[in-house]
């Protein structure tokens, strides 16, 4: 991933064109060429960890109060992922396992896992689970996460696992001291694509590399190169790199 100039990521397997964390999702992108595919997971209350952003299904499914880790899997999979806005001719698509994204993918790309929807006290489980199904889990997978959460930073770190800490840049206006508080675990960093040049020296001043998030248009590209990103964090796959 990282000999790639500038390294691609796909967001949640390309949020912007596809039924977002669906299988289906991962296998368009992989197709357009992508380095890296990022998957935002919850745990349901049998401990299946599959793709999804939120603690619940509403926003991807339609639901109301559906929340994931008070839920089996098996009902979960009675719900599917709604496509996104503007692709109102797609259908649904099912929800899909971590340990499935992982084998399908392990030895071809850099799988990005953010454990978004999950309390942290399972991220020792989640771990565990990553290394099951990978020899080298250093080798295959980066740690993501807002950068405020230096717990899972910390966590992989531990087992030698590159970890992305990302910031917004209304977060760095209104706390100046943000990125000194957080930034010691983190091996890269994270910046909106549009954020002031000046956060991007800041973050560019600590040597690590960095990503832009999240690209939905062709022209946000070389903005983002133009602050000197060296990776981006795509939901419009097909705009951006087609």
């Amino acid at each position: 991933m990282r000999s790639a100039r500038p390294f691609t990521v796909a967001h949640r397997g390309g949020s912007a064109d596809w039924p977002e964390g669906s299988q289906y999702a991962y296998q368009q992108a992989v197709r357009m060429g992508v380095d890296a595919l990022e998957m935002s997971v919850g745990r349901t209350s049998d401990g299946v960890w599959f793709g999804c952003h939120d603690r619940t299904l509403d926003r991807s499914s339609g639901t109301s109060g559906f929340v994931i880790a008070e839920h089996t899997w098996k009902e979960v999979q009675q719900h599917t992922i709604s496509p996104p806005a503007g692709h109102p001719d797609q259908p649904n698509r099912p929800y899909w396992r971590l340990d499935e994204f992982i084998e399908s993918y392990k030895s071809s790309h850099a799988l990005w896992i953010d454990p978004k929807a999950a309390e942290p006290e399972l991220y020792p489980e989640l771990l565990a689970l990553m290394a099951r199904h990978v020899r080298q889990p250093k080798e295959v997978f980066v740690a993501k996460s807002m950068a405020q959460n230096t717990a899972w930073a910390q966590l992989s770190g531990a087992h030698r696992i590159q970890s992305w800490g990302f910031y917004f840049s209304s977060d760095l206006h209104e706390d100046p001291q943000l990125l000194a508080r957080t930034q010691k675990p983190w091996t890269m960093f994270g910046l909106d694509w549009d954020a002031p040049a000046q956060q991007w020296r800041d973050l560019s001043a600590t040597g690590r590399p960095l990503v832009a998030h999240v690209l939905s248009q062709r022209a946000q590209r070389q903005v983002a190169l133009d602050h000197g990103a060296q990776g981006l964090m795509i939901a419009g796959v097909t705009e951006v790199l087609g």
